[in-house]
């Protein structure tokens, strides 16, 4: 049974858990509304998939009533990050990620698989050693790199992405959020402490928050139900410059294009890069017609 400190609440907790929620209902409906998922991650999203089913085993042994929000919360995580999974696999096209990025992907999960036990070794000693604890630290390290396959893939192509600054804020903020609620924990009549929560939630926060300003501050903005961001303006973020490395492929990673487009919606954009209903997703360099881009 968990502790009660995992139960503990206060304003910054709930905001972070609602900030949380409403970044996964945002990322919903853009790829509905859209009916697209271009320039979305599906390494990405598959490795939160890994996060929270790894986290939240402990729903098999506690009881809903106790903390009915946990609860909630919990499966619509789960069930959220396995829904957005399907939508880009079956439903909608997705651009197509370099084998580069699956095995960047791989090697965030087999390192945080690795350094799982020992972070817990380091900070919990041997006594707080559980198969659940193991699992929950390999959540909260892999949580902390899961955004890096995005970066990458945003840094490595022009599509038009669904994703915007909405999503963007309410995924970041929710573990700015939850910094503050460890402080407010631990300065508070609580003063409980958790050093590995805190710690890998700062690293992932750090990169959220890079990756703001170079979206904020970047020179030019293209919208089209989403928005561009362009590798020149990316180069002006320091984590996201050192850790998603540019692509000097020319034009091998741009626009993917969808196998089965609305004609109606060809006419209606011209020459320039198009959404589509759905379809199989293709490389950026293998397009339907045989062409390519520029």
């Amino acid at each position: 049974m968990l502790s009660p400190h995992h139960y503990y609440f206060n304003v910054f907790r709930i905001l972070g858990d609602l900030s949380h929620t409403v970044s996964k209902c945002i990322l919903i409906w853009a790829i509905h509304a859209n009916r697209s998922a271009e320039g979305v991650s599906l390494i990405t999203q598959i490795l939160y998939a890994i996060v929270f089913c790894s986290r939240y085993l402990d729903l098999f042994w506690t009881e809903p009533s106790l903390m009915p929000w946990n609860f909630v919360l919990k499966l619509f995580y789960i069930g959220s990050s396995f829904y957005i999974i399907l939508l880009m696999t079956r439903a909608y096209a997705r651009t197509r990620e370099r084998e580069k990025a699956w095995r960047f992907g791989a090697f965030c999960l087999a390192g945080s698989t690795v350094a799982a036990p020992l972070v817990l070794l380091i900070f919990k000693k041997w006594h707080h050693y559980d198969s659940h604890l193991v699992m929950w630290t390999l959540s909260e390290i892999l949580e902390s790199v899961c955004v890096l396959p995005q970066l990458i893939l945003l840094r490595q192509t022009s599509v038009p992405t669904v994703i915007d600054s909405f999503y963007l804020v309410t995924l970041g903020s929710y573990r700015a959020f939850y910094i503050l609620n460890w402080f407010v924990r631990y300065f508070g009549a609580e003063h409980h402490f958790e050093p590995i929560a805190p710690i890998f939630g700062t690293v992932q926060t750090a990169l959220y928050l890079d990756f703001a300003w170079v979206y904020w501050t970047r020179q030019r903005v293209k919208l089209r139900n989403g928005g561009v961001v362009d590798s020149d303006d990316l180069n002006r973020g320091w984590l996201v410059s050192h850790l998603a490395p540019r692509n000097d492929g020319g034009g091998e990673e741009q626009a993917a294009s969808l196998s089965e487009q609305d004609p109606r919606e060809q006419g209606s954009t011209g020459g320039g890069i198009k959404w589509g209903p759905r379809g199989i997703s293709v490389s950026a360099d293998d397009e339907p017609t045989g062409e390519v881009r520029r």
